[in-house]
């Protein structure tokens, strides 16, 4: 993998392949915009779960309506902090900030999401980890692993969501004959794309890159900046906008389909205690308190729910219902991005700044998520049958590689395979097997995903004749 040495003087517009892309119009950052829009896996997020499956129906946003709107906030966070005059120079002072290279990182934050959202991205995670534990205590396909294994699970590489984006825009996507390098983004963007931009470990078991990946890393990383080890600024004003997007759009969501009541929140006192109740119980469980102290949350949820003050009664889709929602939404998306702020290098990593009243009103709203969603028992029905779905077709995947079966591969992936094959003299080790059958797993949508567990497990065989992924 070719790139530009430390002793180059790195440049934000340089990629991975070292190519200059034939001039036109556009400038580099725009290219990449475009590459990442015009890709595979980028269309294919219209068929991946955000919360709910898209085959729930358009009421809710799919990861590609949720992508676009998290490119369109970051991309209005970049430009009003580039045309204030304070902030334009902060910005200058934490590197650069280019709305082009912010929102080409927006589209390119979520295509690593595997079938099924953070469900499967979990279950994947086990069963890479499990896989190369098993190989390494000689235990069988299928064999549970002992009890005193059980603990390296979390001390093993396994899968990412945010790394396997990057690993899609630095080698697995397709372009054009003869690239290996995903989508040859620049420097710029692919520096922007990481979330956290580091490698896996015990103590920071989120992760931005896997160990194959490490040159594609250090190749973005080249470009120093006052951040240090952590996110850029610009993967910062991505990261805030994936935050604002998801917390007031999701809520929207499921207020229109009847599970979030956002009128009974506004207006009964014993429903707001009911909610403050979990969420407040859920925070101290998993050890993640709000910005601001616990004691002070109450009275932060009453003033935030003033917001909602003309939602006052169940949606039923009227011109009226659908005004008084547009209003609310609109008025969130417009405090919280005005609400960002940049503060000047101090030593840290963190550019972005909102004030702590600002991130408590984007966590309740997430916890109404939780409360009234996530933990709902049909929902978790789905998510143990998602489970059983992913564990299935892994497991096959892996035992084909191994038993010569290689044709259940999707061909893209069997098309890999025999390259990793052919690269090793035929001993390919565990952790690339089990890289690539998770690389294969991740590249289905929802609907894909069930369809190949059905044709695995006789449950619904269809036609010779359909193809289950293209």
């Amino acid at each position: 993998m070719s790139g530009a040495s430390p002793a180059a003087s790195p440049r934000r517009e340089d990629r991975l392949s070292g190519a200059k892309p034939t001039p036109d119009q556009r400038g580099a950052f725009q290219l990449d915009r475009d590459r990442i829009l015009y890709s595979m896996e980028f269309r294919r997020l219209a068929g991946v779960t955000q919360v709910v499956s898209p085959v729930e129906g358009e009421i809710f946003h799919s990861r590609l309506t949720h992508t676009l709107k998290v490119a369109q906030v970051a991309r209005r966070i970049a430009e009003m902090l580039l045309a204030r005059e304070a902030t334009s120079q902060l910005a200058r002072a934490w590197g650069e900030i280019d709305a082009d290279v912010v929102e080409a990182a927006s589209l390119a934050h979520d295509l690593g999401h595997p079938p099924f959202g953070h469900i499967a991205e979990h279950e994947l995670n086990l069963l890479v980890a499990e896989t190369v534990i098993r190989e390494k205590h000689g235990l069988a396909l299928g064999v549970a692993l002992p009890d005193a294994s059980v603990p390296e699970v979390a001390r093993t590489e396994g899968y990412e969501g945010n790394a396997q984006s990057f690993r899609l825009i630095t080698a697995l996507s397709v372009r054009r004959p003869g690239s290996t390098h995903g989508l040859d983004l620049t420097r710029a963007t692919l520096n922007a794309a990481l979330k956290y931009p580091w490698q896996f470990s015990v103590e920071r078991p989120k992760y931005g890159v896997y160990a194959v990946d490490a040159e594609a890393f250090n190749f973005a990383r080249a470009l120093s900046t006052p951040a240090g080890e952590g996110p850029s600024i610009e993967a910062q004003i991505m990261d805030w906008a994936d935050d604002i997007a998801y917390s007031v759009h999701d809520v929207e969501d499921f207020y229109r389909a009847g599970r979030i009541p956002l009128d009974r929140l506004r207006s009964n006192p014993r429903e707001r205690l009911y909610f403050r109740e979990r969420a407040m119980k859920r925070r101290k469980r998993i050890e993640k308190p709000f910005p601001l102290p616990y004691e002070d949350v109450p009275s932060v949820l009453d003033r935030f729910l003033d917001v909602y003050v003309d939602i006052e009664r169940p949606y039923d889709g009227t011109r009226d219902c659908r005004e008084r929602l547009y209003a609310c939404t609109s008025t969130l998306i417009h405090t919280f991005i005005h609400a960002t702020d940049l503060k000047a290098p101090d030593g840290g990593s963190r550019a972005i700044t909102r004030s702590e009243m600002i991130g408590t009103q984007v966590e309740i709203l997430k916890e109404m998520i939780w409360c009234y969603v996530i933990y709902n028992p049909s929902l978790g029905g789905h998510q143990h049958g998602q489970r059983q779905v992913i564990r299935t077709i892994f497991d096959v995947l892996n035992h084909a590689c191994i038993s010569g079966r290689d044709y259940l591969l999707p061909p893209f992936y069997k098309n890999k395979w025999e390259e990793l094959l052919e690269a090793s003299n035929g001993i390919v080790a565990v952790r690339d097997r089990a890289r690539l059958v998770a690389d294969a797993v991740s590249s289905m949508t929802d609907e894909q995903a069930l369809r190949f567990f059905q044709r695995l497990t006789a449950s619904a065989q269809g036609s010779v004749l359909d193809p289950i992924v293209n």
